[in-house]
């Protein structure tokens, strides 16, 4: 065979292509925004403690994006981290607006003015104590008795009632009303009748 000989196509070796394709490696940035959104969102969902998240919550989205555009590194974590992060931040904002609100509404009712009616009805002699403001008022009545009190420092109030202990058909009642809203009543009969009444501006 002489050396310019072609050789059959045939015959010749064949040459494989292999295309090398690089393996994605881990992302470190990405686990760590994983971890950061993770924190953040357990800590979003508990009052006060969530203002944590407000914090944490950007770090994890800023953590997720730039792991996101670091080439050839897996992208999941980072997604999820970024996700968490955002989700962190919306729930903890939520919960913090509830908690405000409901403080809100708890300093109006403590701090606002309330109107209170005491009301006592007697068959005769009968001796009152009632709670005011400055503190435990008495009064001896002989027939029906009311009296209101508007102020801001009532929470828990109450009214005794108590009748004669000389007479044995005594019958006594008393009443309590909040803002107009009755928030205790009580009836005795008989020799010294007593009746007590209480009533909370909590629960008018």
């Amino acid at each position: 065979m002489s050396e310019n000989q072609t050789i059959p196509a045939a015959n010749q070796p064949k040459i494989h292509h292999v295309k090398l394709v690089e393996d994605k490696r881990k992302n470190g940035l990405g686990v760590a925004a994983l971890v950061v959104g993770i924190v953040a969102a357990v800590f979003s969902i508990i009052p006060l403690v969530g203002m944590i998240a407000f914090f944490l919550g950007p770090v994890a989205i800023i953590l997720g994006i730039i792991a996101l555009f670091l080439k050839n590194r897996k992208k999941g974590m980072a997604v999820t981290g970024f996700i968490l992060g955002v989700v962190s931040l919306i729930v903890a904002g939520l919960v913090t607006a509830g908690v405000s609100v409901a403080a809100k509404s708890i300093d109006e009712s403590i701090n606002a003015e309330h109107t209170v009616e005491y009301v006592v009805t007697t068959s005769g002699p009968a001796h009152i104590s009632y709670w005011t403001p400055g503190g435990t008022s008495t009064e001896d009545i002989t027939a029906k008795w009311k009296k209101s009190i508007t102020s801001k420092e009532f929470s828990i109030t109450s009214l005794t009632v108590t009748g004669s202990y000389s007479d044995a058909s005594a019958a006594v009642t008393c009443e309590i009303l909040i803002d107009g809203k009755s928030a205790g009543k009580n009836t005795g009969k008989g020799t010294g009748a007593h009746a007590y009444c209480s009533g909370s501006t909590w629960q008018k």
